[in-house]
């Protein structure tokens, strides 16, 4: 039995269509019905429903996070107090392994609120004693990606287009169906037990890059406004103590400027890893 955290979710979604007819168990917070498997009603803060999800599974993927919640406790809510909660389960069940989604955002200099709670959560995992695997993807995009979606309404919003720094920072935005694969090639593996994987996508680029092609496959035309980080962070710094609901995060723009580094060789090396470049990944 799979037992599957976050199934609900993009990456969820598309992990469930690959096991179609392998015993599968969800925990879902409410009804989906498209799910044709085994479902267990509840969240990462409910302990009773973790050990009813927990029990007679053989490994367990935690996909389930907050990623852009309103309020910034939910990230220690659910993305540390609730892998904690699962952990719990975990051993009183005796599953022994696990395979859990991080993020290239716990990897950076400087972390933003979400970093921090990915790079907490791994902490928690890496000394649990479970037999272990992190997978650290980048920006994962692909058909019905709600990541996509808020960008390109974000881009159709202004009349031209405002972005933090010089724009040069480079990153490898990552298809769902590669972050999937990655997925699948860790269950029955023991050479990825107790390692972590960046698991990016094949084309590295700028965020100008990106923005450029974004554009140009949605036929989207603006000019890109450069916003010194010189400005942003004390604009960020005083937003932050006029709401704390403020977009522009102090350590979102810290984040940006410390940038990431990964290297997919370990992914290419354990778990065949080979994923397809970013224009075949917006065409697919």
């Amino acid at each position: 039995m799979i037992a599957i955290t976050g199934a609900t979710g993009f990456l969820g979604r598309h992990l469930i269509a690959k096991l179609k007819g392998k015993p599968v168990k969800c925990l879902i917070r409410k009804e989906y019905p498209r799910f044709k498997v085994n479902i267990t009603k509840g969240d990462l803060a409910d302990k009773k429903a973790l050990e009813s999800f927990t029990k007679n599974a053989k490994v367990v993927i935690h996909l389930a996070a907050a990623i852009d919640p309103k309020d910034k406790e939910e990230y220690q809510k659910v993305n540390v107090e609730g892998t904690r909660n699962l952990i719990e389960a975990c051993k009183k069940n005796k599953v022994r392994r696990i395979i859990f989604v991080s993020s290239m955002a716990s990897t950076k200099t400087h972390l933003d609120d979400y970093g921090k709670s990915k790079s907490e959560a791994e902490r928690l995992l890496l000394n649990s004693g479970l037999e272990l695997t992190i997978l650290r993807p980048s920006f994962i995009y692909g058909k019905d990606s709600n990541s996509m979606e808020k960008l390109l309404s974000f881009l159709h919003k202004f009349k031209v287009i405002p972005i933090v720094g010089d724009g040069e920072y480079k990153f490898r935005p990552v298809h769902v169906d590669d972050v999937v694969n990655a997925i699948l090639s860790c269950i029955n593996n023991k050479k990825s037990i107790n390692k972590a994987y960046d698991i990016l996508g094949k084309t590295e680029l700028t965020f100008n890059e990106f923005i450029d092609t974004v554009c140009k496959k949605y036929n989207i035309r603006k000019r890109k406004v450069h916003i010194p980080l010189s400005i942003c962070l004390p604009i960020s710094s005083i937003g932050s103590l006029v709401t704390k609901n403020f977009p522009l995060k102090r350590t979102f723009v810290l984040s940006v400027k410390s940038g990431t580094t990964g290297s997919i060789k370990p992914a290419e090396r354990d778990l065949n890893y080979k994923p397809m470049s970013f224009i075949k990944g917006l065409n697919k």
